[in-house]
């Protein structure tokens, strides 16, 4: 990797890091770190890939060749997602979120002896400036600490998210083919191999969404032009029980989510929105039959028909059909590792190909994750948080990055969330009383972990796999790179944040802010509200959590079987994985942008075949680029003419 590739993919860093937290915190609207493929990171590389392209064009040396590209932009891809909403924003709203939030019942009066300010903010001044601050200075003094405590979580935390990706990479990649629907467009940018016909369809794709976003541009600063809306709530349709529990129902149209599920396998893509549905009419005969009043979860405790532990079952026997589909593959990495066998470097030639892995190359992956677990244990014994709580947390927080990895990179779906937070679904299977005070106190910190997935880090390192098999850039220096462009984002992300949030105040800038207002007022609030609950009232445990959990491990992996014995089986176990998942926020909003992408393919197929499906595939890539293209220049026209508060996302 030449040293010209390393500095521009490290320096782009930092105006990606500057560019979200102007974006997402000072103007709202369209989140510049938002779901994958982000867009700050798209713009800019776009931007550098013209000026290659016009270097080209005038004769003269491009300074990067194809596969350099595609590792700058992985490197700018990942940093962009832990810039914002996917990482920082949501942890330093975490710390200063107990003692803000926490201002009556038991938490207020536990926070002050239980929280320590070593490992949050605990000084009430500090926390109110973070959240309502109005021209105020960052305390510094007040937050190294914190910051410095949760540098040390952070190291082997992300070291462990990196090494889990690159364990999977190959026989994702290489030996299963995955289509990485996703990365599509940056690989057909960088090789140029569109064809005439595909490329007026790519024409056509990108006007699509530069007119109808123009209209509703235009709309937003001129309220007389009329546009097409995009997004369209339609709960007020169902106003009586148990019909309720069909809320939210959304009519939402996003061309980019449009374009993604056009290039997913359509097995994944319909099991995700029949998913739903079926999930939709189980909520609706729940509150029939009186077993709950039809809510589709989120509280403090589990109810009938415990969609969300159902889901985490299936993430859980996901997780394990993944492990043991890739245990040649892994047995090898790791008896590589640990030196069993006759060599370090034992080989074995992948199926219908003549190339050889040599698995004492992977040692590196192995020792990371090792090391990145330990160190993440460590770390949270010496913080309060038992060592079997610990471990139950953070491997269900793997398992679900690997699932969600996997349904990323197989299926093209984004803007999703976890199936149940970790210490919903732990308590709900041993009880609360299991677990001391101070650590249930202290708890309110870890809910940023899992409680928006919809930026998460793992399956984005996942996604630029991709490109780095693409681009034949060695795996060491390439993992390397990723993980010091993560960390400059966060340090250029922090120094910049923190005086726009004390500044302005996080809660004055969340209402033009979908991103910040997870983090600023969702996340910490909700973990306060659900530690105090805990501590006034113990929760038990339920076996209705556990008879939920074993149903959704027991129906995927039945489905698992059936997609293998039966070819023309429809269902795929990662849409039913989503039951839980797909209730709440997004999801829905996503499922008619699904179901049309769907829809197309499925057509396309069905009279076109191939070559009617290999034509359209330009459009479905022009109406990626075109939602991409319009976000950019939605921001320009922000910094500009002011915020607009339209958004393509």
């Amino acid at each position: 990797m030449r040293v010209r590739v390393v500095f521009v993919a490290l320096l782009g860093v930092v105006p990606i890091a500057l560019i979200v937290q102007w974006s997402d915190l000072l103007v709202g609207g369209t989140m510049m770190a938002g779901p994958f493929p982000p867009l700050a990171a798209s713009l800019l590389w776009s931007l550098l890939l013209v000026a290659q392209f016009g270097l080209k064009r005038l004769r003269l040396p491009a300074p990067f060749t194809t596969g350099e590209m595609l590792v700058i932009l992985a490197v700018w891809i990942t940093a962009n997602m832990v810039a914002g909403r996917g990482m920082l924003h949501p942890l330093l709203s975490s710390l200063a979120g107990t003692t803000y939030y926490a201002k009556s019942g038991a938490i207020a009066r536990a926070f002050p002896h239980d929280l320590p300010p070593w490992l949050a903010i605990t000084d009430r001044a500090a926390a109110r400036g973070f959240f309502e601050g109005h021209g105020e200075t960052v305390p510094w003094d007040i937050w190294r600490r914190p910051l410095i405590t949760w540098t040390a979580f952070l190291f082997p935390f992300l070291l462990a998210n990196v090494s889990l990706c690159m364990l999977f990479e190959r026989v994702w990649v290489r030996n299963e083919k995955l289509s990485f629907p996703l990365v599509a467009l940056p690989l057909e940018a960088a090789d140029g191999e569109l064809g005439r016909l595909q490329r007026r369809a790519l024409l056509f794709g990108i006007a699509v969404p530069v007119l109808l976003h123009g209209f509703g541009v235009a709309h937003a600063y001129l309220p007389g032009v009329p546009c097409i809306s995009f997004y369209n709530d339609m709960s007020a349709v169902v106003t009586t029980q148990p019909w309720t529990a069909l809320k939210p129902l959304y009519v939402n149209i996003y061309p980019l989510l449009i374009g993604i599920t056009f290039l997913a396998p359509t097995d994944v893509t319909f099991s995700v929105w029949f998913f739903l549905l079926l999930n939709k009419l189980e909520m609706v005969f729940a509150g029939a039959a009186g077993w709950s009043d039809g809510a589709s979860g989120g509280g403090v405790t589990s109810a009938p028909p415990f969609l969300e532990e159902q889901s985490a079952g299936a993430y859980v026997a996901l997780f394990a059909i993944l492990v043991w589909n890739a245990r040649i593959h892994l047995g090898r990495i790791f008896a590589a590792a640990f030196g069993i066998g006759k060599s370090k470097t034992q080989q074995r030639v992948t199926p219908g190909s003549d190339q050889h892995v040599e698995y004492g190359q992977h040692s590196a992956a192995v020792w990371g994750l090792l090391i990145g677990i330990i160190g993440l244990l460590t770390w949270c014994v010496r913080t309060g948080i038992p060592l079997w709580f610990a471990t139950c947390f953070f491997g269900f927080y793997f398992v679900v990055a690997l699932v969600l990895s996997r349904l990323m990179a197989e299926g093209g779906v984004t803007w999703i969330l976890a199936p149940i937070l970790p210490d919903k679904l732990i308590f709900g299977l041993v009880g609360s009383a299991s677990m001391p005070p101070v650590a249930i106190t202290r708890l309110t910190l870890h809910v940023q972990h899992l409680r928006d997935t919809r930026q998460m880090i793992a399956p984005a390192i996942v996604e630029t796999g991709k490109l780095r098999d693409h681009s034949g850039a060695s795996e060491g220096s390439f993992y390397l790179l990723l993980f010091t462009g993560m960390a400059a984002a966060l340090i250029v992300g922090t120094v910049t944040a923190l005086p726009i949030l004390y500044g302005h105040g996080a809660l004055s800038l969340s209402p033009n802010s979908d991103g910040l207002a997870m983090s600023a007022g969702v996340v910490p609030l909700r973990a306060v509200n659900q530690a105090s609950s805990r501590l006034i009232h113990p929760i038990a445990a339920s076996s209705g959590s556990a008879g939920g959990m074993a149903a959704g491990a027991a129906i995927t992996i039945v489905l698992s079987v059936l997609r293998v014995r039966l070819s023309w089986w429809p269902l795929h176990p990662l849409g039913y994985a989503l039951t839980g998942t797909m209730q709440l926020g997004y999801a829905n909003k996503m499922i008619c942008s699904i179901f049309l992408g769907w829809f197309f393919k499925a057509v396309t197929l069905r009279l076109g075949g191939a070559r009617g499906y290999g034509y359209l595939r330009g459009a479905a890539l022009g109406l990626i680029l075109g939602d991409l293209l319009m976000g950019g220049i939605l921001k320009v026209l922000d910094a500009l003419l002011g915020p607009s508060g339209y958004a393509i996302f």
